[in-house]
């Protein structure tokens, strides 16, 4: 038997976790009988399975490893190899595990994440940082980021891709959403002190502070209590006349519930003129 023609066109159709599918073209008159041999090797192991078509579904891979895949033509005899045709390729990294903020700031976000792969000491990270506004990247060569210069009060999609060795093969993302905290609200003051009731106004600063909520706690001795206002303003009623009350206002994010650093003030109410 002759020798087969080295395999044309050897490509991966598809790059999987653990699988890669490659496809290659023959042009020989003889090659109808031919089968073919695909040699897969990485840093640890070599490899061999046979295919009686064009094409091959290679398996049981590890992730975000280098591999090279060659493919030889074997003529009718089963025994008379063409020379082989190669290409080297990574398979995807495995998605990060465990996804979360260890840290939530007024401008920064602290994330951290898992990987189990045994490929992963080469791995890097792309942290894709998302608002309604803008997209942006940074890179990670661990397996935490501290992500900075964000909008205060504001919603953000991070979602975390492990890369390969070759700084091209990404895994797929896992994502989290989550609020920034707003910044504390500003120039805290009382409009109208009364006898059981206090007018209070404050202000904010940020392009995000149109959706915001406050909280506002006032405590005396015996009790704590809070109201909502979605304005920047709050009449507090129902007080005790005379007494010492701290006033703490919290700035709300529009999920209801990430809070900013809350600002305080003390005061007490007007003595009632009865007493």
């Amino acid at each position: 038997f002759t020798e087969p023609s080295p395999v044309l066109d050897l490509k991966a159709e598809y790059v999987g976790v653990t699988s890669v599918n490659l496809t290659w073209v023959v042009n020989d008159s003889a090659s109808d009988p031919y089968t073919y041999r695909i040699q897969f090797v990485n840093d640890t192991s070599v490899k061999n399975l046979t295919s009686s078509d064009r094409k091959a579904e290679i398996t049981e891979l590890i992730p975000g490893t280098m591999y090279n895949f060659t493919v030889f033509a074997v003529a009718a005899d089963n025994e008379t190899e063409g020379e082989g045709s190669s290409i080297d390729l990574y398979t995807k990294p495995s998605p990060v595990l465990d996804l979360k903020a260890e840290y939530v700031g007024v401008t920064s976000v602290n994330l951290t994440w898992v990987v189990n792969d045994s490929a992963s000491d080469l791995y890097t990270y792309r942290i894709q940082i998302v608002n309604d506004t803008s997209v942006k990247n940074l890179t990670s060569s661990d397996r935490k980021a501290e992500i900075t210069e964000l909008i205060p009060g504001t919603m953000y999609n991070f979602t975390v891709f492990a890369v390969a060795a070759d700084n091209e093969t990404e895994g797929e993302g896992v994502s989290t959403g989550l609020y920034t905290k707003p910044s504390p609200v500003l120039d805290l003051k009382a409009e109208y002190v009364g006898v059981t009731s206090v007018n209070l106004t404050w202000s904010v600063d940020r392009a995000a502070s149109d959706l915001y909520t406050y909280r506002i706690q006032f405590v005396n001795d015996t009790s704590v209590k809070n109201l909502t206002s979605s304005d920047r303003k709050a009449e507090i009623t129902e007080l005790i006349p005379g007494t010492m009350y701290n006033f703490t206002v919290f700035a709300v994010a529009a999920d209801n519930e990430t809070e900013g650093e809350g600002v305080s003030t003390g005061l007490y109410t007007s003595k009632s003129q009865f007493l």
